[in-house]
């Protein structure tokens, strides 16, 4: 009962504070070659993410975590979880903005046998449009990546992400 009651409370909380939660899902390629990788547009993977925001007028501010698979050319996932801004540039009917997002990674995944890399840092950058529920954003990303057996690199990545809104 206490479970179902604290769950409640916050529940309600969010309500009261007009966060906005986004289930987003889309597509990732790799933007950049990795480490002398394939630098084609040829390779996607899915991508699985989750953001809380609170709008202050013409900004959005909040966190997220996402799920980026694997690419042929960099044959990595990572999950990174970051703090991001968003700018609304008009904020009325269809929404068009810019966003920022800056972040650490959380746990790296590579197939190359006796390699162990860590992601250090996630930045990424791009624009969207918001519509009632729906979201579409076009975001670029570069996830610092060391102690992998081929070399330390950045993995740029580039992802087409559609979101829907959950409450």
């Amino acid at each position: 009962m206490k479970k179902l009651v604290a769950v409640l409370f916050v529940v309600m909380s969010l309500s009261a504070l007009a966060v906005d939660g986004h289930l987003r899902i889309g597509g990732i390629t790799n933007s950049g070659d990795y480490n002398g990788r394939d630098t084609s547009f040829d390779s996607y993977a899915p991508t699985i993410g989750f953001e809380v925001k609170q709008s202050l007028v013409l900004l959005d501010i909040g966190a997220g975590i996402a799920y980026n698979g694997k690419t042929s050319g960099a044959n990595m996932e990572t999950v990174p979880a970051y703090l991001m801004a968003r700018y609304n540039i008009i904020p009325v009917g269809i929404k068009p903005y810019l966003v920022g997002k800056v972040g650490k990674v959380l746990y790296t995944r590579d197939d190359v046998s006796g390699s162990s890399p860590d992601g250090s840092y996630y930045f990424g950058a791009g624009a969207g449009v918001e519509f009632l529920l729906f979201q579409a954003e076009l975001l670029y990303s570069i996830t610092k990546v060391d102690d992998d057996r081929r070399g330390s690199d950045d993995l740029k990545q580039l992802s087409m992400i559609f979101g829907i809104q959950l409450f």
